[in-house]
């Protein structure tokens, strides 16, 4: 399991698309930090902008807009990279020279979920580090303060990333199903990023949806875990609104947990059956 798992991840650094991946969203927190200066200098000091843009970048406020930069794209890079591990494999029948070496074929889908998310922790590190950096530069730029390690608290900013992993996870792993089962990986991106999309417009008009789609629970998980007092009732009142009723913390965390293992035991039984292309 180990050498699999070390030849996996050589491919994985190596594959220009992953790389990719990682420079999209460091140019995206990039181009975030350079116009919030640049507004900053061209409205002046006497602008009531500049205070709070030297506030919003920093320490330890710059790590907020990668954190909400990862929220909003974080499925797509999940979605991108796992179909692409595996439609890989297909498209180049990688597996029909690989398989033969193995006693246990779900050992190959246990690695690669395991590289993924190894792969999507350390660009959430990335991105973090570097956005914050881009912070302290944004600060010394304005003249600001560039440290507040009394605002600092490590377990806030870990809990804040919570939804963000639940994303990657659960849209990674249907990515994964859908990959396997149309042994494509154009059909895996297309279908994890659209319907993505399409979850979210199914549970704004119907509270049906909301309740069976993940999208909402991960909401529901949220505002049971990073927010406290006035924010969590406000938090609680507009995911109830989706769902039509109060939906409880352990529900929405089982219907969050049946599709990821649903998903990946599912995306497991298929490639036992029927694991390469032509067969």
């Amino acid at each position: 399991m180990w050498n699999l798992f070390r030849a996996e991840w050589t491919k994985t650094y190596k594959r220009p698309a992953n790389i990719g991946l990682l420079l999209i969203t460091l140019a995206i927190i990039l181009i975030t930090f350079v116009a919030q200066t640049g507004i900053a200098l061209y409205n002046g000091k006497e602008d009531t902008g500049w205070t709070a843009a030297q506030f919003a970048m920093m320490f330890p406020n710059g790590f907020l807009f990668p954190s909400i930069i990862l929220s909003a794209i974080g499925s797509m890079l999940a979605v991108v990279f796992m179909g692409n591990s595996i439609g890989s494999e297909y498209s180049r029948d990688t597996w029909k020279v690989l398989l033969p070496r193995r006693a246990r074929r779900s050992d190959f889908i246990i690695v690669k979920i395991a590289i993924c998310l190894l792969f999507m922790i350390c660009l959430i590190i990335i991105s973090l580090i570097f956005g914050q950096l881009m912070g302290l530069i944004g600060t010394a730029i304005l003249g600001g303060t560039l440290f507040d390690f009394d605002s600092f608290s490590l377990g806030t900013l870990l809990k804040s990333l919570i939804p963000v992993l639940l994303q990657l996870v659960v849209f990674s792993s249907i990515t994964l199903l859908v990959t396997m089962a149309g042994r494509s990986t154009i059909m895996g991106i297309v279908f994890g990023i659209v319907g993505n999309t399409i979850f979210n417009l199914a549970m704004s008009f119907s509270t049906l949806a909301a309740k069976i789609l993940p999208n909402a629970h991960i909401s529901n998980l949220e505002a049971n875990w990073l927010y406290t007092g006035e924010e969590q009732t406000m938090m609680f009142e507009g995911v109830d609104r989706v769902f039509g009723t109060h939906i409880s913390l352990s529900t929405s965390l089982m219907v969050v947990a049946a599709y990821i293992f649903g998903s990946i035991m599912l995306g497991i039984l298929l490639f036992q059956r029927r694991d390469m292309a032509g067969q």
